[in-house]
């Protein structure tokens, strides 16, 4: 049974009508989704040559300089304010402390900065600092090790912390201390150059002298990684960048190889391809557990549940016009007749393990005179998404699935009862011009598309979501703020209950509760053009208690157009806590005063924190703010600087706010008392400019 035409989320079907097609090449690919294992490295080459060709490639070098990394299920009101106990063999530590704002309970992720209650661990200045921090009044730095390489983030495990670096390793093809290459191609490569992840794990137990216990090294970038109890997990790629040269990644420990990860692929054909390597460690016993390599298309934004990682990459699929005006997908020309089952609503892979007349079904439903409006639009990306189980250290494919749009970011996915919800936005090219839309699809365990829901919000673009039970909380903006409410409570019918317009929007939000949605965005007015103008940071308060009727019950505007939070872009900036009624919001303040000596007005720049109270009765009440240095306003476009806080934790009754400069501690009670201050080394990505007094 062929399933029933949706509104079409992707290209068209220009079935054998006689319709001559103008400017159109190449062959429909054949593709399975069944993953396959490569037996050797000498079957990858060839494999991708032939593969890059059908997708459109363009040629034997290939690279991405537009990959997204990940830039948000709820189990817990508050994920990230949960009050931990601490044993620490060097002093007692406090009873409770902030974690990292992480998008799923149990499973951490990496940071920059993370504390156990006693200590702060932050990189800073291309050094790993630890601060003795609680009690705030004694806080002082106890030690400092430098680093190799580019150092990217960091996990805390009791007295395990694991430190992830790149850098460029030179390694010897076809030689036991570095990758791989096929033996026929190591006489005409016989040094080659890549780029190398390093996962540290180092000793803390005495904290004034880390030491590293093992040191692992996987060919590739750095993507992401998470921690589920003592296991992590750590995504690389490497970039395929020739055909006629195939470096397979490996894993060493000390330079000797201890693990030549398989080659896994899948016959779907890719305009470029990535070696995307899941690796195991495990951090309490020291060792690798597992590892896999999956040849994927380019760009990663990982999802991970408690028990599976989801990959996903976009797939570009280039269009012509037909003389007549009709839009056709290239990959989509069989001979002289075009084949993009995406228009049926279904993608290549589904259509492709259809029975021969469930295809001609397909076919002959296109047919029909009322879908042809439908068929003269093409979305040109689509978002593969591979789910990897995970288990304790092992790693096993499961299944993947393709649905139309882009995500945006990790918060874009979600998992729940066994399903994948997924939120995108399409852009799509018809007769008539471009435009764009959002879309929410429902896949099974087995990545199988069980319900959508598309052209929500036509002509915008999603700026925030957030899956929370069985509702999502979308937000959408061209010129005003729809807040919709969408019911996922049956998998196959989802379904649009609610929805708020409002100026401004939302980047990030986060659930206060099952029935109130706090958002952190930009504030927006008309301007004198007729335009939409970006104004201050807003934090907004939304009562979803009516899901028809959703509701903004507070709303706080700071600073004017230019202010920004690294909150808006980075949920780990992000700092809530409903017990201690504690909300910590880093801002970048642009302000309008007097400037020095002189008596003429000019924008100021104003760098620190801003400390709320917040309950759906009182809404956002200032509790006080945190000052870590100003200047004058020439640049605040431009870079940042060594005083713009990137982070806030608490322990105890103390604030800490971070930023590359400085660590400042205030006292809870009296956010503006000053406890301590502690000097980092970290340098501004520009010089401070002369510091002003708004």
């Amino acid at each position: 049974m062929v399933r029933t035409l949706p509104l079409l989320v992707a290209a068209v079907f220009l079935l054998s009508c006689g319709i001559a097609l103008a400017g159109c090449m190449g062959t429909a690919p054949a593709a399975s989704g069944e993953i396959k294992k490569f037996g050797s490295a000498d079957e990858i080459g060839p494999f991708i040559k032939e593969n890059m060709a059908k997708a459109g490639g363009s040629g034997s070098w290939t690279t991405d300089g537009s990959i997204r990394l990940a830039e948000e299920s709820f189990a817990a009101p508050s994920l990230q304010g949960m009050t931990k106990g601490v044993s620490d063999a060097t002093g007692a530590g406090a009873s409770g402390y902030s974690t990292t704002t992480v998008q799923v309970a149990g499973v951490d992720e990496p940071d920059f900065l993370k504390n156990d209650g006693r200590y702060i661990y932050v990189i800073s200045g291309g050094r790993l600092v630890i601060v003795d921090a609680y009690p705030a009044e004694n806080a002082r730095i106890v030690s400092e090790t430098d680093l190799d390489g580019t150092v990217q983030e960091i996990f805390v495990n009791g007295d395990r912390l694991v430190l992830f670096s790149t850098g460029i390793s030179a390694v010897s093809a076809g030689t036991g201390s570095g990758s791989t290459v096929s033996a026929e191609k190591a006489s005409v490569m016989p040094y080659y150059r890549t780029t190398e992840t390093t996962a540290a794990i180092y000793d803390i137990s005495d904290r004034k002298n880390p030491s590293v216990v093992k040191e692992f090294a996987i060919d590739g970038d750095y993507v992401d990684a998470r921690m589920i109890g003592e296991m992590v997990y750590l995504l690389t790629r490497e970039y395929v960048y020739s055909y006629d040269n195939i470096v397979v990644p490996v894993v060493r420990e000390g330079g000797t190889v201890i693990a030549r990860p398989d080659v896994y692929y899948f016959d779907n054909p890719e305009s470029s391809y990535v070696f995307s390597t899941v690796t195991a460690l495990d951090v309490a016993g020291a060792h690798e557990k597992d590892a896999k390599t999956f040849l994927l298309g380019s760009g990663n934004i990982l999802y991970v549940s408690k028990n599976a990682l989801y990959v996903s990459y976009q797939r570009y699929h280039p269009v012509y016009r037909t003389r007549y005006g009709d839009v056709v997908p290239v990959a989509a020309v069989e001979g002289d007749r075009a084949a993009s089952p995406a228009s049926a609503g279904i993608t290549f892979e589904e259509f492709n393990k259809l029975s021969e007349s469930e295809k001609q079904d397909v076919i002959a439903s296109l047919k029909d005179p009322e879908t042809t409006d439908l068929k003269r639009e093409a979305d040109q990306t689509t978002t593969v998404i591979h789910k990897i189980a995970i288990d304790n250290g092992n790693i096993a494919y499961v299944a993947n699935g393709e649905v139309a749009g882009y995500l945006k970011n990790q918060f874009s996915m979600d998992e729940y009862d066994g399903n994948l919800r997924v939120a995108t936005t399409s852009n799509v090219y018809s007769r008539t011009g471009s435009s764009e839309y959002n879309n929410v699809f429902v896949l099974d365990n087995t990545m199988k598309k069980v319900g959508s829901i598309t052209h929500i919000a036509e002509d915008e673009k999603i700026y925030a979501t957030r899956f929370i039970g069985d509702r999502l909380y979308m937000v959408t903006f061209r010129r005003i703020d729809p807040f919709f409410v969408i019911d996922l409570s049956d998998p196959k019918k989802p379904a649009i209950l609610g929805k708020l317009k409002i100026p401004g929007y939302s980047d990030y939000l986060y659930p206060y509760d099952k029935n109130t949605i706090i958002g952190v965005g930009k504030e927006t007015a008309t301007n004198d053009w007729g335009g939409v103008s970006t104004r201050g940071v807003k934090l907004a308060l939304f009562d979803v208690s009516d899901v028809e009727k959703p509701r903004q019950i507070d709303k706080v505007e700071i600073g004017e157009a230019g202010t920004d939070s690294a909150a808006l872009y980075d949920h780990k900036a992000f700092l809530f806590d409903k017990g201690k009624n504690l909300l910590v919001l880093p801002i970048r303040q642009v302000a309008t005063g007097v400037t020095g000596d002189r008596k003429d007005t000019g924008q100021q720049v104003w760098y620190g924190a801003y400390v709320f109270g917040v309950t759906p009765e009182t809404g956002f009440l200032l509790r006080g703010t945190v000052e870590h240095g100003t200047a004058s306003g020439g640049y605040y476009w431009y870079g940042s600087s060594a005083n713009e806080v990137k982070r806030s934790l608490w322990i105890e009754n103390d604030l800490y706010t971070v930023s590359a400069a400085k660590i400042i501690a205030s006292d809870l009670a009296q956010v503006n008392t000053t406890l301590a201050t502690i000097a980092l080394s970290g340098e501004p990505d520009y010089p401070d400019l002369p510091e002003r007094t708004l």
